[in-house]
């Protein structure tokens, strides 16, 4: 089997991860080329991965498109454009049984439906305009399949696509070591700083709980958060540790009560959620997006939106959870190598289905 996957082109495919589907990414072109799968990688420069295509070599600083600054165009889209159209040209020429589309552009779903090779996009995120526009755009005479994150995500798309299928992303539960026994009081917070994740949410439920906070993430210059998080940051049960790396986010979560998961948009993915209950320690979430697909009764608690009072009455009854029902629950629904099987099976299907036809 030999697969292309594209790859999102803002963030190079290596650590530290500029995000979780940078992450998620790397992780399905590893783990496909562990199962002796060809995968051909196309990403940002500086990407970790075999049979790299590079998406932005042709535009080093102080190439002659580098000066195109006209209030009548969008630099970055037009560079984005070109980009993708290099990128098929490479499609076309080298006879792939799979083209699997991980980016957040609209541009290769329009292209990938003129494709010769199957052509498969998975979705991670919402319905943004301009991927509603490019799905508009091949609804009438659409050639390619459609992957969603999430039961929530799906029914988001069930305006734009037909049953699109679900297959969850997940983590590598090699990262995340769990920690059963752990008597500390302080419940944790991490991610991306901004309002949409509304870490200052998480600090108002820590402190009518009376217990202590540990937050981490980058973001700490943002207007958000001098306005909404530095304030609370004079209590002395706060504390911001600010942007971790993987292993440190493991070490603090493990030995933490709880994890607070306290976004106020519908996520999509929300691997925080799956990395907390892999490290051993249970979640406490409002009920928006992905989080109630993956919270169960016995691993964390789902709470009202935007219920503050709710969430801390549930932070201080945080000890009833029982910490290794939550490895267990993570070791059989958020693992990696299950979410592998899923799409190459998936692809299998498409394969054999091309062979029919042929």
């Amino acid at each position: 089997m030999k697969i292309a996957i594209i790859a999102d082109h803002r963030h190079a495919l290596k650590k530290p991860y500029g995000g979780g589907l940078a992450m998620v990414t790397h992780k399905i072109v590893q783990k496909l080329s562990e199962k002796g799968i060809q995968v051909d990688v196309y990403a940002k420069s500086g990407s970790e991965c075999q049979n790299l295509h590079a998406l932005d070599d042709h535009f080093a600083e102080g190439s002659p498109f580098s000066c195109i600054h006209s209030e009548n165009y969008n630099p970055i889209e037009i560079k984005n454009a070109i980009i993708y159209a290099e990128i098929f040209q490479d499609l076309e020429r080298n006879e792939y049984d799979i083209v699997h589309n991980h980016s957040l552009n609209y541009l290769p779903i329009i292209l990938g439906n003129r494709l010769k090779t199957r052509f498969v996009t998975t979705l991670h995120t919402m319905a943004f305009p301009e991927i509603r526009f490019a799905l508009d755009y091949i609804k009438d005479e659409s050639h390619q399949e459609f992957i969603v994150v999430s039961e929530s995500l799906r029914e988001q798309y069930s305006k734009f696509l037909n049953f699109p299928k679900v297959i969850r992303n997940a983590i590598d539960l090699n990262d995340w070591k769990p920690n059963f026994e752990t008597n500390n009081e302080y419940c944790m917070w991490f991610g991306s700083i901004c309002k949409e994740k509304a870490p200052h949410l998480a600090i108002e439920v820590a402190i009518k709980a009376n217990k202590p906070i540990i937050l981490a993430g980058r973001g700490k210059n943002s207007e958000y958060f001098e306005r909404f998080v530095a304030p609370l940051l004079k209590n002395p049960l706060v504390s911001y540790v600010g942007e971790q790396d993987r292993s440190q986010i493991n070490r603090l979560l493990r030995n933490a009560s709880a994890l607070l998961f306290t976004s106020v948009w519908d996520e999509p993915s929300a691997l925080a959620i799956s990395e907390s209950l892999a490290s051993g320690t249970p979640v406490l979430s409002w009920d928006k997006g992905v989080a109630s697909e993956i919270i169960t009764e016995e691993v964390g608690q789902i709470c009202e939106p935007i219920d503050t009072n709710a969430m801390a009455e549930a932070l201080k009854n945080i000890d009833k959870f029982d910490r290794k029902a939550c490895r267990k629950y993570a070791e059989e629904n958020c693992n990696i190598d299950n979410m592998i099987e899923e799409y190459i099976q998936f692809y299998e299907s498409l394969i054999e289905e091309n062979a029919e036809v042929y």
